[in-house]
């Protein structure tokens, strides 16, 4: 005779389960609302970001204070289990994590408004791979001033997608060779090291 459990008992592994995807389906039911990414970076952060969508290793991502929050480590690369949205119905808001020496803990300071650029991308793009970096696939972007993002061709993908439409018509545009390297590098620094991409 086959043995059933009583109630309660080996559950836990399914009460975590079922958390894991109730968070889903919450950030999926937002999502078709009024969707916007909340990214907090670290402070005075400058440099590529790299968001690795789809990795079923990764923590789903949460609501918070009315948006899909994005916390970006000095890395600047974050790992999650959700797909990625998008919308123009809201726009997405930058912020960098300081220090709050009354109370010791972290608060928000605005990303200044030219370190982004406008639009679904932010003037980054997407590929269906991480570079080397696990499971997923990948959205690249950039968050500087304007003087360091022309440094960097790839910090404004539009561009290059309009460049190269207007030497070749509406041919489809390839993905960069090389991915950009994320993390934080210096105001000044005269060029950003790139890694090739992985097979």
């Amino acid at each position: 005779m086959s043995h059933v459990p009583k109630s309660g008992h080996g559950a836990p592994g399914f009460v975590l389960l079922l958390a894991f995807v109730s968070m889903i389906f919450a950030v999926s039911a937002f999502a078709a609302k009024r969707p916007r990414y909340i990214f907090e970076l670290p402070d005075d952060y400058i440099g590529w970001v790299q968001i690795v969508f789809n990795d079923p290793n990764a923590a789903p991502l949460q609501v918070v204070d009315g948006g899909v929050l994005l916390g970006v480590p000095e890395s600047g690369i974050v790992r999650t289990s959700t797909l990625r949205m998008y919308s123009t119905q809201a726009p997405d808001e930058f912020y960098y994590r300081v220090t709050d020496r009354v109370t010791d803990g972290t608060k928000r300071k605005p990303v200044p408004a030219d370190y982004v650029l406008p639009g679904i991308s932010h003037g980054g793009f997407g590929v269906m791979d991480t570079g080397g970096h696990g499971k997923g696939y990948s959205w690249f972007f950039f968050v500087g001033p304007p003087e360091q993002r022309k440094e960097f061709p790839l910090a404004n993908w539009d561009e290059v997608v309009a460049a190269q439409r207007k030497l070749h018509g509406n041919a489809k545009v390839p993905v960069p060779k090389s991915y950009p390297m994320p993390g934080r590098v210096q105001l000044r620094t005269p060029g950003l090291p790139t890694r090739p991409r992985k097979k």
